[in-house]
């Protein structure tokens, strides 16, 4: 594997159409039940059109994209900002691309730009991570 450089794109991941069921385990796993989560009514009166993904959910799909990332040896830093509702049935596509390579503390990191889009286009999650890279 050559080194990564900036400007490099990862991978995409593609995230299967969001179930009911998903969010009903992603619930139950993360202990996350609020109910815009899970009932459509009370999406409603918080001024949704209906259930929406949990916002960690998303976060996890994109950190699957980085862990996945062949040239990742190790996670340093993660962060995600949610910037539109992710409704039931939504197909997600997570990717990302290498913003800079750098020498960290004498290991060569690569700080990565992320995104996570739904199928209409709509970007849901814009994030960072910072990673240790696998050596060359």
């Amino acid at each position: 594997m050559s080194t990564p450089s900036a400007g490099d794109r990862l991978p995409p991941h593609e995230v299967p159409a969001i179930t009911r069921e998903k969010l009903r385990e992603f619930a139950v796993a993360s202990g996350d039940d609020n109910p815009v989560h899970l009932d459509d009514d009370a999406a409603r009166r918080g001024g949704l059109d209906g259930v929406v993904t949990h916002g960690m959910l998303v976060m996890a799909h994109l950190g699957r994209l980085v862990t996945a990332w062949p040239a990742t040896r190790a996670l340093r830093s993660f962060k995600a900002r949610f910037t539109a509702p992710t409704p039931v049935g939504a197909r997600v596509t997570c990717t990302g691309k290498v913003a800079s390579v750098d020498v960290v503390d004498g290991t060569p990191c690569a700080r990565l730009q992320l995104t996570a889009a739904r199928d209409d286009g709509v970007t849901v999650a814009r994030g960072e991570a910072v990673v240790e890279l696998v050596a060359p």
